[in-house]
């Protein structure tokens, strides 16, 4: 018996559950969806020889729980999620060593290895602050000119994002809550950007005072509340949405707070739709998704991937949208799922999860100025004429209907081919696994059982 079955058969039922549990709280912890995570654990745990059958799991926002009971022994472990940020490195390399270790025989300490290789890179990333910064303004300034403003106003959202920015990371350093660190870098924002409208050579002054603050539009939960919610993980579903609705309810708070300190206009009612089609608007979303993918600690190689994806996302919606005249929501919807079936295949070649390319590339047609302008109208409902408080409402639906899109557009590969393409994986897993073990055994004996196993809750 060689040195990984070995080590395998040694190693307690407690050991293993807490190596699944590991893998579901690295991805947990940097923005995975539920679906991959739950993913992910089963094939460590075919890795690990706990079969599939006897597994449950319980998935929160907040904890992750499972049950192993094979009617002679059962354990019930539970691990907390106690922090959430966006991480996609972690979520390639928790990915990879998953198949990693099957295919080349790690040993389980080697396993536990690995694991703790990522959780400690986690905290040294691709790119320091400085450029983060710099990536979060211009990740603003491509969404002001995808609003239609100018190039000088581009550059001062840039400016003043990254003011918000660092104004945010500030509060996080002294451990302020997070829901206050986002109101404070929304105000920081929004008041530099107020002193930009000063500064001459823009001819849209008001611009980059809607943008500035998108760096803290909570994409990806918003993405992934609707995916959870769509394949049954309603709980934790729902806590992502109400974690999301809070931060937009934080940005909005502080948008409010430098308004009334500041003199301005009723900005919130300006156009956000550009003028025309042309180059610039490519460029912006390609600048958007890239100055985003830094945020989300992409690795470098990939930014090329999700600025030409953004650039196909963002140039579908504009031309059904601008050209053809159809309702914003329905070309997003198109826009998303072109680059969610490109990026599917993509992300198939180059051996990353599919949500690493899509998700970025889609970001920049997230309406998270519609999102803070219903919120704007009922900070401010008791002044609002009928007239005013009807836009608001219908900015608020128009949100709604637009993430929605984008959501179920981003994911529509797997809707649509979920079970060709979970068979095809577990066929993999399959071979690897005898290939590993030298024999035939598998925690899937049948069809039906790769059928279940990829449909497992």
């Amino acid at each position: 018996m060689d040195a990984e079955v070995e080590s395998l058969k040694h190693a307690t039922i407690k050991e293993k559950l807490e190596l699944m549990l590991d893998i579901g709280q690295l991805m947990m912890e940097s923005g995975s969806d539920s679906k991959s995570i739950v993913r992910d654990m089963l094939r460590a745990a075919a890795y690990l020889g706990l079969h599939w059958k006897h597994i449950n799991f319980h998935m929160t926002y907040t904890t992750i729980m499972v049950n192993y009971d094979n009617e002679t022994e059962a354990y019930t472990i539970y691990r907390k999620c106690r922090r959430h940020g966006i991480n996609m490195s972690a979520i390639i390399d928790v990915s990879r060593v998953s198949w990693r270790a099957i295919e080349k025989k790690y040993v389980i300490q080697a396993f536990k290895a690995e694991l703790d290789r990522i959780r400690q890179e986690e905290q040294t990333r691709h790119y320091s602050p400085l450029v983060t910064s710099i990536a979060a303004g211009f990740a603003c300034g491509g969404f002001c000119k995808l609003f239609g403003c100018d190039w000088a106003a581009f550059f001062y959202t840039a400016l003043a994002a990254c003011f918000g920015f660092w104004g945010r990371r500030w509060c996080n350093l002294l451990g302020v809550n997070s829901y206050i660190s986002t109101a404070a870098a929304a105000c920081v924002a929004t008041i530099a950007a107020y002193f930009t409208s000063f500064l001459p050579g823009s001819a849209t002054p008001w611009f980059p005072m809607i943008a500035c603050m998108l760096f803290l539009v909570p994409g990806i939960p918003l993405i992934n509340s609707f995916d959870d919610l769509m394949n049954n993980y309603a709980l934790s579903g729902a806590t992502r949405a109400i974690h999301t609705l809070l931060i937009v309810f934080a940005m909005t708070f502080g948008i409010v707070c430098a308004i009334s300190v500041c003199d301005v206009p009723h900005y919130a009612a300006y156009s956000i739709v550009p003028s025309g089609l042309d180059g610039s608007q490519a460029i912006a979303a390609a600048v958007a998704a890239m100055g985003f993918s830094v945020i989300f600690n992409i690795p470098p190689k990939l930014l090329p991937v999700v600025a030409v994806g953004a650039i196909i996302a963002v140039g579908t919606r504009n031309i059904l949208s601008l050209g053809f005249g159809m309702s914003q929501a329905w070309a997003s919807f198109m826009g998303a799922a072109v680059m969610g079936i490109i990026g599917y295949k993509f992300a198939h070649w180059i051996h990353v999860p599919h949500m690493v390319v899509t998700i970025p590339a889609v970001i920049p047609m997230i309406p998270g100025v519609l999102m803070y302008r219903l919120l704007i109208g009922l900070f401010d409902i008791t002044a609002l004429n009928p007239q005013d408080f009807l836009g608001a409402m219908q900015a608020g639906v128009k949100s709604f209907l637009i993430i929605f899109a984008i959501a179920v557009g981003a994911t529509i590969p797997e809707m649509l081919a979920h079970q060709c393409i979970e068979r095809s994986k577990q066929r993999r897993l399959q071979r690897m696994l005898a290939a590993s073990r030298g024999s035939q055994e598998s925690m899937f004996e049948t069809e039906t059982d790769i059928d279940q196993a990829s449909n497992l809750k």
